[in-house]
């Protein structure tokens, strides 16, 4: 597969590089990512030195280090280096002595900190002493989101405040995967984003079955055998610490629990001890926070938690309370029990998509008029009220955005887009929403020469995920 965009993150680095002085960088993000391809692109561009570190003692960590930086430097690995400030500085030396400044990358950094915790500080007193003088550039990064942001954002890190560049790595926009996977429509797109997502490391693995969802899932998710068969467990436990213990929780949501109350009746625990588990798969990506639309998300008391995450929402909806079925089960009755609920992921994902997306979609405001830019639309409900899939406004306020979406793998004709037009513009509106309002109807296709009556925007799955590489 292509290397795909990345280009802000990119020129970020190419950025870092074209400084005299030197500097520090820092990337992490969630497992598979990317991070790895990105920092080897960059330093192959820059004739830079990547290094990956393993789980192991500090002293065979240090070895296995200096035998790859013996690539760039040959001879390296000839020393034994007794401690860590004593190989970061004949890497200074080293690219003194040649006129090389980098840059050098210390890929999945919190394994050389896991054994020895010492590390950090070593690390502040190298780029302190060392890096504006000698003009070095140095990155780490890592997949330990935990780890990572305590090591750069924590107050009481030595690393704290130290990077010129610093930022987590998000997943590619689903515009891409057409393209990626070769896939002959938008909607075939959207079904395989339900389930891969924005990582790209799936999306490497799915590209040789092409349009053949079913059979990418089989081979690599729903089988024992399967590569990613295990995958929730290898992304909890490749946190550090491993937060394997926060895989309940997340059984939880997947089972239906979606608020406080239900997740606690669910564990058999205190509503009380939930918000400390929840904060940190909020803060792993994993988990987000849904408020109704015109709620104030500080005492909003209607909340629900979503697994945020497309595979690990597909993966925790399907496989996970099911495990024992998919097991146990022929290939043929794999498939059978996922296309059981596999409308239903696809409806899931597709409105998250259009939710997310659908205040860039161009054309929906006038030109010139006060507050043209939408502000990102959220779901609206209440109890004995009808629900709102999306609901918004422009940044002034004066005018409100409406809009439901629908799925179904086969076009929508004329007729049903009539009918749901009527039904979506006869329908009571929430309280924060202006007079002035835009109606849009957001759905995967339709039919030739189907559209919407006056007075509704009809938005399909070309127009949602052209907007999501804006």
């Amino acid at each position: 597969m292509d290397f795909l965009d990345r280009h802000d993150e990119l020129s970020r680095l190419r950025s870092l590089s074209s400084r005299k002085k030197g500097g520090f960088a820092v990337v992490y993000g969630r497992r598979r990512i990317g991070k790895s391809c990105l920092l080897m692109k960059w330093c192959k561009e820059t004739g830079g030195l990547y290094l990956v570190a393993d789980t192991s003692s500090a002293a065979l960590q240090r070895q296995a280090l200096a035998i790859g930086i013996a690539e760039r430097f040959p001879g390296f690995d000839e020393v034994l280096y007794p401690s860590w400030s004593s190989l970061l500085r004949a890497i200074s030396q080293r690219g003194m002595a040649e006129g090389w400044h980098g840059p050098v990358v210390f890929d999945e950094f919190p394994y050389l900190v896991a054994s020895d915790s010492s590390l950090p500080g070593v690390f502040q007193s190298w780029i302190d002493a060392e890096l504006s003088a000698n003009g070095l550039l140095i990155a780490i990064s890592g997949s330990s989101q935990h780890m990572m942001q305590g090591l750069v954002l924590d107050r009481t890190s030595p690393l704290y405040g130290r990077a010129e560049s610093m930022f987590s790595l998000a997943p590619l926009a689903a515009g891409h995967l057409q393209k990626a996977l070769h896939l002959s429509s938008s909607v075939e797109a959207i079904k395989a984003y339900s389930v891969w997502g924005g990582v790209p490391r799936y999306w490497q693995s799915a590209e040789p079955y092409g349009s053949r969802l079913d059979e990418s899932l089989e081979e690599l998710v729903l089988s024992p055998l399967g590569l990613y068969h295990e995958e929730a467990n290898y992304l909890l436990r490749s946190e550090a610490p491993s937060a394997i213990g926060l895989r309940p929780y997340l059984d939880a949501i997947g089972f239906g629990a979606h608020r406080i109350s239900e997740l606690a009746a669910r564990l058999q625990q205190p509503a009380t001890a939930m918000s400390r588990p929840i904060g940190q798969l909020k803060e792993l990506g994993l988990v987000r926070r849904e408020i109704p639309f015109g709620e104030n998300e500080h005492n909003s008391k209607r909340t629900l938690y979503i697994i945020d995450d497309p595979f690990c929402h597909f993966w925790f909806r399907v496989l996970g309370p099911r495990r024992s079925l998919f097991d146990s089960s022929t290939k043929q009755g794999r498939l059978l029990l996922w296309r059981k609920y596999a409308d239903a992921v696809f409806a899931f994902q597709w409105e998250d998509l259009a939710r997310k997306n659908v205040h860039k979609c161009p054309g929906l405001l006038t030109p010139g008029s006060d507050g043209q830019i939408w502000m990102p639309a959220r779901r609206w409900w209440q109890e004995n009220h009808p629900e709102w899939d999306m609901a918004t406004t422009n940044l002034d306020g004066s005018v409100g955005l409406l809009g439901e979406v629908k799925w179904s793998d086969k076009p929508f004709t004329a007729r049903e887009i009539s009918t749901l037009s009527k039904e979506m513009l006869s329908r009571e509106r929430p309280p924060a929403i202006p007079a002035k309002t835009i109606f849009v109807l957001v759905v995967p296709s339709v039919t030739r020469g189907a559209k919407a009556p006056d007075g509704v925007r009809l938005l399909t799955a070309d127009d949602i995920l052209a907007a999501t590489l804006s």
